[in-house]
């Protein structure tokens, strides 16, 4: 099977199964992971993080912004331009300057761009993603784009389930790999 129709398919299996864990499941889950996340032994070594505003049953990252912004943290989230097709990351000193975004996900409003060499740490989404760090995204490209151009040694953490992470998955050329993922297990 071609490389992006097999995308397509795992895509919908795997928002499939990502929408029948209960708001109990994801809760639980998700408080691991972003312990995890914040126990990394190299976070102390950075200044700015990139991170995302949790949408629907992802991993929830509400506590994780919440905590990295009263560790003194600069946090950086994803702004997107879906006229452009394009996404940058805007600052947030406080979650209640987040308003719905494209796509519905929430973004910060008024505030200042981000330079993608700035950033030393992203957390990212996906659907699944695979023990070589392979990443699958939602489709747009958003991510991939953005990741092309920051820092080669900026860091780059899937957050995901346990039941996102597979085997193998199909890639591309421009598909960029994650440097660590963590899960609840």
């Amino acid at each position: 099977m071609e490389v992006n129709s097999c995308k397509k398919q795992l895509r919908a299996n795997y928002r499939r199964d990502i929408n029948k864990l209960t708001l109990e499941e994801v809760c639980q889950k998700s408080s691991i992971i972003c312990r995890r996340a914040l126990s990394l032994p190299f976070l102390s070594e950075v200044k700015t993080i990139g991170s995302y505003a949790s949408y629907g049953n992802e991993v929830s990252t509400c506590d994780l912004l919440i905590q990295l912004l009263e560790r003194g943290f600069c946090l950086a989230l994803p702004m997107v331009n879906s006229q452009e097709h394009t996404m940058e990351f805007g600052m947030v000193e406080k979650l209640t300057e987040l308003a719905p975004g494209a796509f519905g996900i929430m973004e910060p409003r008024n505030s200042r761009c981000c330079h993608p060499g700035e950033i030393d740490l992203f957390f990212i989404p996906g659907l699944a993603f695979d023990y070589q760090g392979n990443r699958l995204g939602r489709g747009g490209g958003y991510y991939d784009r953005y990741l092309s151009n920051v820092r080669a040694d900026a860091l780059k953490i899937g957050l995901a389930y346990q039941l996102q992470l597979v085997t193998e998955l199909p890639v591309n050329s421009d598909d960029v790999k994650m440097d660590f993922i963590i899960t609840e297990e």
